[in-house]
């Protein structure tokens, strides 16, 4: 395992490490006043376990996808020291018992399986250097979980065993108040398949906070990638987005707060995309909170030009929005409308039952796509072991050629 471990290990975050193993050994005391050993002995190790039961039934597959997939991350991370903290994980993911589904993107449309996109692999995980020496400053470089605000353009998309991870340099900046400032520029990127890929990514993010539970905001993502996993047709699909936002929880009025979120933004070509990548995207969405009950209702638009091309998302946390299916992680070209009604109930620390209900419309033409089911519960004892039964259920809109969907998961997460 030791010699794919190392093949696999990327060239910069392999320097990053020994760059940062190289500035803990060349001295024998940090700022504090600890000594080598005891830094070292400072740092805290960490694990992960997800072992996960899939069940997947689609309408135009003629087997069943069913079995066990697993994630082990072990890591560590260093005490601090002069401002400087490593640390270093590794991922090792499968499955267990006969293995009843395709798990290859590539053979989506011959397998005779519906696909499950957790394949097998040894690798590094998060490799990164953080900075902190400066006021109000940190400074990350090397490979490593990136998440934009509600992960709607930029996720890890960690509900795949494989997270998605950007290798690269982020910064963020809190020296004024309220307020954040964040920038960051990534050359290479694993996606949740296990295979590296180049791209240039930036992303910028400012956000202020007027009051508290409150926030306003502005951002950028600049995504120059050829073929950057969203299906469009086009020799080139790079984007650029521009977008502002606001998110946060009005009240309490009587124990009653207002959770909403107002978010607005345009996708264009950037650096050689196709001319036709034009769309513009926005959701609002607002609810009831009491105690530990929440009810609310969102619209989203995922825009189209004149049915050429449908806003793409190909960097977000697919399994957070349009339904747990992920039926359209590719957006249609005519775009798409989701509305949906979202319930989340609390019975103490142990229990929360969460539900959401679809309903799916193209941008242009509005024609019905359909329709999803997601209910969910999760039981957490203790505070770091979690057990999570979900099922999710779409229905094609009449007239489509889409089929239908049934997934069942049973996930269970230990952490350490």
């Amino acid at each position: 395992m030791g010699a794919v471990i190392l093949e696999r290990f990327p060239r910069k975050a392999a320097a990053l490490a020994g760059l940062g193993l190289a500035l803990s050994l060349g001295c024998g005391a940090d700022e504090a006043g600890f000594s080598l050993g005891e830094s070292l002995a400072r740092g805290r190790f960490a694990l992960e376990l997800r072992p996960r039961y899939n069940r997947i039934d689609e309408s135009d597959k003629p087997e069943r996808t069913e079995g066990v997939t697993t994630r082990v991350i072990a890591g560590w991370r260093s005490a601090p020291w002069y401002g400087l903290r490593l640390t270093v994980e590794l991922i090792n993911t499968g499955h267990l018992g006969k293995r009843n589904y395709n798990d290859d993107g590539a053979q989506f449309f011959t397998s005779p399986y519906p696909l499950l996109p957790d394949p097998g692999t040894t690798d590094w995980n998060q490799v990164f250097l953080d900075y902190t020496g400066l006021e109000a400053t940190r400074i990350r470089v090397g490979r490593q979980v990136v998440r934009l605000n509600n992960q709607r353009w930029v996720s890890d998309n960690d509900f795949r065993q494989i997270p998605q991870l950007f290798e690269g340099v982020s910064a963020s900046y809190s020296g004024i108040a309220n307020t954040e400032l964040s920038a960051s520029y990534f050359r290479r990127m694993r996606n949740t398949s296990g295979t590296g890929a180049a791209l240039e990514l930036t992303i910028l993010n400012a956000a202020y906070n007027p009051a508290p539970g409150q926030e306003v905001g502005a951002y950028g993502v600049f995504h120059e990638q050829a073929q950057n996993g969203a299906f469009t047709g086009f020799a080139d699909s790079s984007y650029r987005v521009i977008g502002v936002r606001a998110a946060g929880s009005a009240g309490p009025w009587g124990g009653i707060e207002v959770p909403y979120i107002a978010d607005f933004a345009q996708q264009k070509a950037f650096r050689g995309g196709d001319a036709r990548i034009d769309a513009r995207y926005w959701r609002l969405g607002a609810g009831l909170a009491w105690r530990d009950y929440t009810l609310r209702y969102d619209q989203e638009v995922k825009g189209s030009n004149g049915g050429q091309y449908g806003a793409q998302m190909p960097l977000t946390d697919f399994y957070a929005f349009n339904g747990w299916t992920l039926h359209f992680f590719n957006t249609p070209s005519v775009g798409l409308v989701d509305r949906w009604v979202t319930l989340r109930a609390a019975f103490g620390r142990r229990i929360v039952i969460y539900g959401e209900e679809h309903r799916f419309r193209s941008d242009y033409g509005s024609i019905g796509l359909g329709r999803e089911t997601d209910v969910g519960i999760t039981f957490t004892y203790p505070e770091n072991c979690s057990l999570r039964l979900q099922h999710a259920r779409y229905n094609p809109g009449p007239g489509t050629p889409d089929p239908s969907i049934r997934k069942t998961w049973l996930t269970l997460t230990y952490t350490f």
